[in-house]
C-alpha cells in the first residue's frame, strides 16, 4: 500500500469496527464518536492539514443522515478526491443528495462488503496518484482564535481539578464541542474519576504520537455528555515519567489547532509538564486556600514564574474553599499573596457530594454561591478572550 497518507475514519463507529474495516480496505483505520460531530460548529477540517485529510471516510448511521451530508459537503469542497460513503437506507432522495455532495457509495452497514469492497478498490486504483491542496483549505473551517488556561498551584488537594472540570462544564455552555480538558497531572491525575468517565484512550496514547497528526489525536479524546472533550490520565503512574516538555507543547500546540479553549490541569508544584503548559498558556488561574502554608507557597510560585516570564499577563488569582473560620479576611490573603484575589469560591457542602458521584456542581445545581463564582471566572476568561480577539481584529484592519 502506498500513498501520501494511509488512514481512513469511521465516523461515529466503535474501535472494533474501525479494526474489521481496516483489515477489509488495507488501511489503518480509525474511529470518531458520533458525539464529537454532533454540534452544528463541529468540523472535520479544523486542525488538519488539507494534505493530509484521510484517504477515506464513512459516515456510519451512528450519525443523522443530515449532519453527515453536512460534513461530506464540507470536506468534499477543499478534497473532492476523499473517498466518502455513507450508511444509511437505500432512499432515492438520500441517495442524490449524498452524490451531490461528493458520496461516493451508500450501503446498508458498516459490515456490507460490497460497500467495503468499493472503497478498498477505488483507494488500490489511485494509490500513487498526487493529491496538490488548495491553499485556502486551511480557512475551510472557519478562522478562530484558540485561548489556552492552565489551573495551577504549588500545593495539592486545593481543588484544582473541580476547579478545571467546572471550568469545562461552564466554558462549554457557551461553546459546545469547542472546549477540551487536559489531565496533566502525568502521576496521579483524577479527571477521569471526577467525570466518571471510563476512556477507551489516555495521554499515553497522544503522548505516543509518533508524527503531529491532529486527526488521530481527536480519537484519543473522550466525549463528556456536558459537551466538551476530556484528554483523560494514564491509568498507571509510570506511563509517562519520560515525558518531556516539547512533547507537553506539542500536544497543547496541536488542541489549539482544533479547539476554542484548551483547559489544563496541573499537578501540585512546578514540574517540567507545567511549565510546558504555561509557555502555551494565555490565561493562568492560581488557585489557593486560606491557610498561610498555601498563601506562602503560592507567593513563592507566582514570584518565580514572574521572573521566568512564564506568568501570562491574564492571571486569575482563585480563593478556594473560602471559609470565615479560617481566621484570615481576603485583605489578608492579598497581603501576604502580594496581589489582588480575583474570585473567591466558598466552601460549599454540595461540592463534594458532586465530585464523588462524578458530577460536577455546576451540571447539578444552577445556584449557589460556588456556582456564581465559577461563572465569574469564566466570565473573565470569556471577556479576556473576546478583548484579544477585537485587539487582533483591529491589528488586521490596521495592516490592510
Amino acid at each position: 500500500m502506498t500513498g501520501s497518507v494511509s488512514i481512513a475514519l469511521m465516523v461515529g463507529a466503535s474501535d472494533d469496527a474501525a479494526v474489521r474495516m481496516s483489515d477489509v480496505i488495507g488501511y489503518r483505520t480509525v474511529a470518531l464518536s458520533a458525539e464529537a460531530v454532533a454540534s452544528d460548529s463541529a468540523s472535520l477540517l479544523r486542525g488538519l492539514d488539507p494534505a493530509h485529510l484521510p484517504e477515506a471516510i464513512v459516515f456510519t448511521d451512528a450519525v443523522p443522515v443530515a449532519r453527515s451530508l453536512a460534513l461530506a459537503c464540507e470536506v468534499h469542497g477543499v478534497r473532492p478526491d476523499v473517498d466518502m460513503v455513507l450508511v444509511a437506507a437505500a432512499d432515492k432522495d438520500v441517495i442524490l443528495e449524498a452524490m451531490r455532495v461528493g458520496i461516493r457509495d451508500v450501503g446498508p452497514s458498516t459490515d456490507d462488503p460490497v460497500l467495503l469492497a468499493g472503497v478498498r478498490d477505488r483507494l488500490a486504483a489511485r494509490a500513487d496518484a498526487h493529491r496538490p491542496a488548495p491553499a485556502s483549505a486551511q480557512t475551510a473551517a472557519g478562522a478562530f482564535s484558540s485561548r489556552t488556561v492552565t489551573v495551577l498551584s504549588p500545593k495539592g488537594g486545593v481543588g484544582k481539578t473541580s476547579i478545571s472540570s467546572n471550568l469545562a462544564v461552564t466554558l462549554a455552555q457557551q461553546s459546545p464541542m469547542e472546549v477540551v480538558v487536559v489531565d496533566l497531572d502525568l502521576q496521579f491525575g483524577d479527571l477521569t474519576t471526577v467525570l466518571d468517565l471510563s476512556p477507551t484512550h489516555t495521554l499515553q496514547d497522544a503522548f505516543d504520537l509518533t508524527s503531529r497528526d491532529n486527526l488521530l489525536l481527536k480519537t484519543f479524546l473522550t466525549v463528556h455528555s456536558a459537551g466538551f472533550y476530556v484528554l483523560c490520565g494514564a491509568e498507571s503512574p509510570a506511563a509517562n515519567d519520560k515525558v518531556s516538555g516539547d512533547q507537553v507543547i506539542q500536544l497543547i500546540r496541536q488542541l489549539q489547532d482544533q479547539f476554542r479553549y484548551v483547559v489544563v490541569d496541573t499537578a501540585a508544584g512546578l514540574d517540567d509538564a507545567t511549565l510546558a503548559a504555561l509557555e502555551c498558556s494565555d490565561d493562568a488561574v492560581v488557585v489557593t486556600t486560606m491557610d498561610v502554608a498555601c498563601l506562602r507557597g503560592v507567593q513563592k510560585e507566582m514570584q518565580l514564574l514572574g521572573e521566568l516570564g512564564l506568568l501570562p499577563a491574564s492571571r486569575h488569582v482563585v480563593v478556594n474553599f473560602a471559609d470565615k473560620t479560617s481566621g484570615l479576611r481576603i485583605k489578608d490573603v492579598e497581603a501576604v499573596l502580594g496581589a489582588p484575589v480575583d474570585v473567591v469560591l466558598p466552601r460549599s457542602k454540595e461540592l463534594p457530594l458532586a465530585t464523588n458521584r462524578g458530577v460536577p456542581l455546576l451540571l447539578s445545581s444552577r445556584s449557589g454561591p460556588f456556582v456564581k463564582s465559577m461563572r465569574s471566572l469564566c466570565q473573565r476568561i470569556f471577556d479576556r478572550a473576546r478583548a484579544a480577539e477585537e485587539k487582533r481584529t483591529h491589528r488586521r484592519l490596521d495592516v490592510a
